[in-house]
């Protein structure tokens, strides 16, 4: 290959010019010329020496060319050439050999030929160059000593120019972005069939020689072919998916504390769970999810059938922020043998920009706590890579290795069909999910921090306490839905329901009738509301006026119960209809629950508020129902009749619990 050395014309880069090298003096001078301006400037030959070691000066060959396109130098690796041009190379390598070991040459019939003969008889050769041939390769070699100077360039050959108007140019591009936002597996026949007619609508108002001439259909697709693949994607798929492909990944945001960004999203879980009373599918429950940036570790999740909600986002930010404590143990001889250590408030909470992330609840939230919410741009998951990955991870290394797995996509499935194979309930699912998060992916070094999230928390522990509210108390003061409302001597009406005491009547002797105040609520337990006054720091907590009814009470059923009683043609206050309403939906969500569609049997979990948050042991395990085990395959065979429900009134909210069928009726 080419390369510097200090001798006559050699030429090279040297602080932002090019120099050629003049002549050297005996001395151990050395004479530049700067080829730009013709400027001389001599040099020790020493400091040439030390730049070229430090990288400052770069050889070049600053050759004038007659036509530089037809002799251009091919520049990249050897190996990157196909077998059949390396046979050429290797052949006029073997003839520029064979005339430099002589020594100098000289290019003459009487010395040149007996050479070249050798060398076609060594290689094989049948069809010998000429000596004017092999002049020319000879000069080649000698002004680079580059073997790749020898490379023929057959890819120059031919025109290289486009010789289509500008005029047609500009209306194939139309023809190709309408082809292509008319569908986007259009092809180039499609493009062609838009051009002519493109271009004869335009000959139309053209006379004589101004006439434009249609390309031919070959040419059309070489010029489709030259389309760059950013260019093509956007015409497939759109900008952003262009954009997406097209993007080089760099290293993302760098934390150095744990709890200095969490990140939040939810995901739907490949996974169905069943009903612990009837043993049929429910479907697949949604999960939210809290992950600490620095230390890869989960602080906090939420998984219910009632879809993505700030009711979500809310529970699973309870549970990140308070001390964990271990599920109730639904599964025997299954312990999880760590503790989950992550709890406190997140100095940045990193979200999506989905409705439930966009309410007042959480902002509101973020404000009492002293944490910042910030927001992702739309669609670019990869502002918040590590909760997107995360909950990939969930689904592909833990819901897919469960039984009732639902794969990620509907043709994975094949044969399996999850709703037969489905075993585990709500509870079950909780304990094997935090024995997975604890013992397994905590314990498992992660590519990208080379330790296991559960040491890297740990270290993050020796810098940084977690903060906590100052009471669980205090929390539930400030997690929960926002509302504004209006104090009236009745009290305050929210959701249809009554809240009053005498806690209200400060607030109306104080400011009077009609003064508006914030109020915030469980939508999990409609029994209390937080209150705050005008002029006051901390709220005041307001009874419903009907507690016995509403405690417990979610805020879904509330609405069915509501729902109910409009139906009935009754009025919401009258207790003797409320009564009626909630036998009849408690008798309705009988019949969901053992109903042949699993959509019927979901609205039966969300009408029974089945969640992360409430999930119990399952009591068929805890009944005699039979001697003899129930297997897997077995429930499936629930009888599909609904039944009577046990006693008139069911059991408290949040869920519709009822006894057990066959029980005695009180």
């Amino acid at each position: 290959m080419s390369g510097f050395a200090l001798r006559a014309n050699q030429t090279f880069d040297w602080a932002g010019a090019r120099f050629r090298i003049d002549r050297i003096q005996a001395n151990g001078e050395v004479v530049l010329e700067r080829i730009d301006d013709g400027c001389l400037q001599i040099v020790s030959r020493d400091k040439l020496l030390t730049e070229f070691s430090a990288g400052r000066i770069q050889a070049k060959d600053y050759v004038k060319l007659v036509n530089p396109r037809r002799t251009l130098q091919f520049s990249r690796p050897i190996q990157e050439l196909p077998a059949s041009i390396l046979v050429y190379v290797e052949r006029r390598m073997a003839y520029i050999k064979a005339l430099l070991d002589k020594g100098s040459p000289m290019f003459t019939k009487a010395y040149c030929q007996p050479l070249i003969q050798q060398a076609a008889e060594a290689i094989g050769d049948s069809n010998p160059p000429s000596i004017s041939t092999l002049y020319r390769w000879y000069l080649r070699y000698r002004s680079t000593n580059d073997v790749r100077s020898l490379v023929p360039r057959y890819d120059r050959r031919g025109s290289h120019s486009i010789r289509v108007s500008e005029d047609v140019l500009a209306l194939l591009s139309q023809a190709t972005e309408e082809a292509f936002k008319a569908s986007p597996r259009a092809t180039g026949d499609d493009v062609f069939i838009r051009l002519k007619g493109k271009v004869d609508h335009e000959n139309r108002s053209r006379i004589g020689a101004g006439a434009l001439h249609l390309p031919s259909r070959r040419t059309v697709y070489r010029l489709l072919r030259k389309i760059e693949f950013y260019d093509q994607v956007v015409l497939r798929e759109g900008r952003s998916a262009a954009d997406r492909r097209c993007r080089i990944n760099r290293k993302g945001v760098i934390t150095y504390n744990i709890l200095e960004r969490v990140e939040a999203d939810h995901t739907p879980l490949d996974l169905f769970l069943i009903d612990d009373r009837t043993w049929l599918p429910l479907g697949k429950p949604v999960l939210t999810m809290l992950i600490d940036h620095y230390s890869r570790m989960p602080i906090g999740y939420y998984l219910s059938f009632s879809g993505t909600s700030a009711a979500a986002v809310m529970g699973a930010f309870r549970q990140a922020v308070l001390p964990k404590t271990s599920t109730r143990a639904a599964l025997e001889n299954l312990p999880v043998h760590h503790s989950w250590p992550c709890f406190g408030i997140p100095f940045v909470l990193v979200v999506d920009n989905g409705l439930e992330f966009h309410g007042i609840d959480l902002e509101s939230v973020a404000y009492d706590l002293g944490m910042r919410i910030q927001y992702c741009p739309k669609r670019t998951p990869r502002f918040k890579g590590v909760i997107e990955r995360y909950l990939k991870t969930i689904n592909y290394f833990f819901a897919h290795q469960l039984p009732g797995t639902a794969m990620a996509k509907l043709a994975e499935r094949g044969d399996y069909d999850p709703e037969k194979h489905a075993l585990l309930t709500m509870a079950e699912f909780l304990q094997i999910l935090e024995k997975w998060i604890l013992d397994v992916y905590a314990q498992t070094i992660h590519r990208s921090i080379k330790v296991t999230p559960w040491s890297k928390w740990q270290e993050g522990l020796m810098r940084v306490e977690p903060v906590m509210p100052e009471s669980v108390a205090s929390l539930k003061q400030r997690i929960g839905l926002i509302a504004e409302r209006s104090v009236r001597r009745d009290g305050i009406w929210l959701n249809n329901l009554n809240y009053t005491g005498e806690e209200l009547g400060t607030i109306l002797r104080r400011f009077g009738e009609g003064v508006q105040v914030r109020v915030l609520y469980d939508p999990e337990d409609l029994g209390t509301i937080q209150v705050w006054a005008p002029d006051q720091q901390e709220p005041l907590e307001v009874l419903a006026a009907d507690f016995e009814y509403a405690s417990g009470l979610n805020k879904f059923q509330h609405e069915l119960i509501c729902q109910q009683i409009r139906d009935n043609g009754a009025a919401t206050e009258d207790r003797n209809a409320r009564d009626l309403a909630k036998y009849e939906i408690a008798c309705k969500v009988e019949e969901l629950m053992v109903s042949r569609k699993l959509k019927n049997r979901r609205r039966s979990a969300v009408a029974r508020g089945i969640t992360s948050a409430n999930a119990t042991k399952p009591p068929a395990k805890k009944q005699e129902v039979s001697n003899q085990p129930v297997p897997p395959a077995a429930r499936l065979k629930t009888s599909k009749a609904p039944g009577k429900p046990a006693a008139l009134m069911p059991a408290p909210l949040p869920s519709f619990q009822l006894k057990a069928r066959g029980s005695q009726h009180g």
